[in-house]
């Protein structure tokens, strides 16, 4: 397979033009300009005089295995990852297919628990027993170390984990005095950041610095309810949030001040996929 960066090829290679290769290879015009744009897959050859491209015929393969990733539904960033894998190293290439393949079915397995929730919505009442049952609790005052950011969901997970180092450098030997918790001041996804807030209980003794903060979590009433770990993974923990947020608990006492949250009961890469990891809350007014 040719490299994702500079596919570079011999001038003695047949060569044929742009609209003819998009016909070989399956692909429109418009995407080849994209993946040259992104550095998948350059023209081989490009006229300086009219701007016009070529591409050389053995690079079908290179063309052929994005066409058949995208129809899987792989990012192009991605795709890009695994040429460069595939190039240095095939081996460790399709590790990454693995790993994708892996991801596909979790989403499927997600998208199901969507629709599972969808089918109790839409039950008459009484027929059927909710996926996620809702319950409340009060929380007292808390003192809380904090960081906050504004970001993408593309980012989520690296600040997460960021945090949690952080948190457990500066608390050193002192033992945390709540749990890690997730708040979204905001909706986090491809579009919109936020911002989201890290927060983990701590004793008196420690003080904020440049990068973590302190403050009081007021007491508080919180709806919540708790997700396995594959409910936890994206898309299914849409369902539970959406279960808590349109729960009669929720809308009996709307307009709190504080956010939305996730409420963490073990480290995700800890559990298998029917143990609890989280819980859903939501403060209530």
């Amino acid at each position: 397979m040719t490299p994702p960066a500079t596919r570079a090829h011999d001038q003695g290679d047949r060569l044929v033009t742009i609209g003819e290769f998009a016909r070989l290879s399956r692909l429109t015009s418009k995407a080849l300009r994209l993946y040259d744009k992104l550095g998948l897959l350059h023209p081989a050859r490009v006229d300086d005089s009219n701007g016009y491209r070529y591409y050389a015929i053995d690079q079908l393969e290179t063309a052929r295995v994005i066409g058949l990733l995208r129809g899987a539904d792989m990012s192009l960033e991605r795709i890009d990852h695994l040429l460069s894998a595939a190039e240095a190293d095939p081996a460790d290439a399709l590790d990454l297919l693995d790993q994708f393949q892996k991801d596909l079915d979790a989403a499927h397995r997600g998208r199901h628990v969507l629709v599972r929730h969808v089918h109790t919505i839409l039950q008459p009442e009484g027929k059927t027993v909710p996926m996620f049952p809702i319950q409340t609790r009060t929380i007292p005052p808390q003192r809380v170390m904090s960081m906050q950011r504004r970001l993408h969901v593309s980012a989520l997970d690296a600040f997460l984990t960021h945090a949690k180092s952080a948190f457990a450098a500066h608390l050193g030997d002192a033992p945390p005095t709540g749990p890690f918790t997730v708040v979204f001041h905001g909706i986090v996804d491809d579009e919109r950041d936020g911002p989201v807030e890290a927060i983990l209980g701590c004793p008196a003794q420690v003080q904020p610095t440049e990068l973590i903060g302190i403050r009081t979590e007021p007491a508080h009433d919180q709806a919540f309810t708790s997700v396995t770990k594959e409910q936890w993974s994206f898309p299914a923990i849409l369902a539970a949030y959406d279960a808590v947020a349109c729960s009669p608990e929720v809308l009996a006492r709307p307009g709190s001040s504080l956010s939305c949250r996730e409420v963490y009961l073990a480290e995700p890469n800890d559990v298998a996929s029917d143990e609890l990891v989280c819980e859903i809350a939501f403060p209530l007014a």
